[in-house]
């Protein structure tokens, strides 16, 4: 009878600690899980396996909702980001995959440890991280060497739905196609730089351009029409008209 006393007084003690462990950020967010979820939703998700492919349905799901609810529009928004900036997450996308992941321990009654997806997310962010440092300097310099009434050359890779795209980090490299992809003369109208952010515009009213019908970013421009070009972490090539070295 002792030992069994012992035994359980132990288990219950380790029982505790490791709800203890589970920070208290998490907890708010499984407590909102619980509010939004029927325990029919909850039994679903808690049998999810591992090799399953329906998590891959909850990032525009669940996932949204949390991104643009519990992450911030909450009265534990704030807290909760910083709880996940604290550990070199800042994306809204990530913090909402952990949140499920780890929810996901805490059905199945597992420890809640989020350190390894933590330290995958940040690796594999790496070349992100270190292309926007790289890029936010470009992006100031290209800010500073043009001035409004420059007239400035911006050429734009453009997609099969006949729009701009623009890849941004860490994919910048590509190959200007003449019969295809977009060339823009144009004066700068306007300039803009966002402190302590990633941005930093020209508006530029379009002179000429080299397929009329071509749109950008989905949106119909025209010549005489104004359109905003982002420097930093942009792949949008930008040279002073009559220059052949792109900036």
């Amino acid at each position: 009878m002792r030992k069994l006393i012992i035994i359980l007084t132990l288990f219950f003690l380790f029982s505790c600690n490791r709800k203890e462990e589970i920070p208290k950020e998490l907890k708010y967010s499984f407590e909102y899980l619980n509010e939004v979820w029927s325990p029919e939703d909850i039994e679903v998700f808690k049998n999810i396996k591992e090799n399953d492919t329906t998590p891959n349905n909850l990032h525009f799901g669940i996932g949204l909702h949390l991104r643009n609810n519990l992450l911030r529009h909450h009265a534990k928004s704030d807290t909760i980001v910083a709880f996940f900036n604290s550990l070199g997450i800042t994306h809204y996308d990530y913090m909402s995959g952990l949140i499920l992941y780890s929810y996901h321990q805490h059905l199945n009654n597992e420890s809640v440890d989020i350190q390894d997806k933590v330290n995958e997310i940040i690796e594999s962010e790496k070349p992100y991280v270190e292309c926007t440092k790289e890029q936010k300097i470009i992006g100031l310099e290209k800010y500073k060497k043009f001035e409004i009434n420059d007239t400035i050359n911006v050429k734009m890779p453009v997609s099969e739905n006949n729009s701009v795209v623009d890849y941004g980090c860490p994919h910048l490299d590509w190959e200007f196609r003449k019969s295809f992809d977009l060339s823009i003369d144009g004066v700068i109208t306007e300039k803009f730089y966002e402190n302590d952010s990633l941005g930093a515009y020209f508006k530029v009213r379009i002179l000429t351009k080299n397929h009329p019908k071509t749109k950008i970013l989905m949106n119909e421009v025209n010549v005489g029409d104004e359109f905003e070009v982002s420097l930093i972490g942009s792949a949008w090539k930008i040279k002073t008209t009559g220059n052949n070295v792109y900036n």
